[in-house]
């Protein structure tokens, strides 16, 4: 909630400024030097909106409330893991069926890829006349 209430401040101070560029452009007051100070303006509230986010969100991922909810459901893995070790294995098996499957698909991938380079390499100096090898 409070990053959420940190985001609105951001976008609200965004809007501001973006009325106040737009109130500017339409009178005489409009100046390269005013124009710069708004510029500045704008990047330091965007650098800022990051900062206080990027705090917030060390802050909640450091609390307490987050560590206890983490090691409860840490607790609830190794319980599970105790009662039903073979429901945790067949999970363990899939996962590594699917990594090992995505590891043969890339290779099968870059296999294929190298076959086609080759080929059109071939049709290439066959092509040219050049059926003997380069040197």
């Amino acid at each position: 909630m409070a990053i959420g209430v940190l985001v609105r401040a951001g976008e609200d101070a965004g809007q501001r400024l973006s009325r106040l560029r737009t109130a500017v452009a339409s009178t005489e007051l409009t100046s390269p030097r005013l124009n710069e100070r708004l510029d500045v303006l704008a990047r330091r509230g965007a650098a800022e909106r990051v900062r206080i986010v990027d705090s917030a969100i060390i802050a909640l991922a450091t609390s307490p409330i987050v560590d206890r909810v983490v090691e409860i459901q840490l607790d609830r893995v190794l319980e599970l893991l105790e009662r039903e070790p073979d429901r945790i294995r067949a999970l363990v098996r899939g996962q590594r069926d699917s990594m090992v499957g995505d590891v043969v698909g890339r290779f099968r991938a870059g296999a294929a890829a190298g076959d086609d380079a080759v080929d059109r390499l071939t049709l290439r100096w066959t092509r040219n006349g050049n059926a003997e090898t380069p040197t």
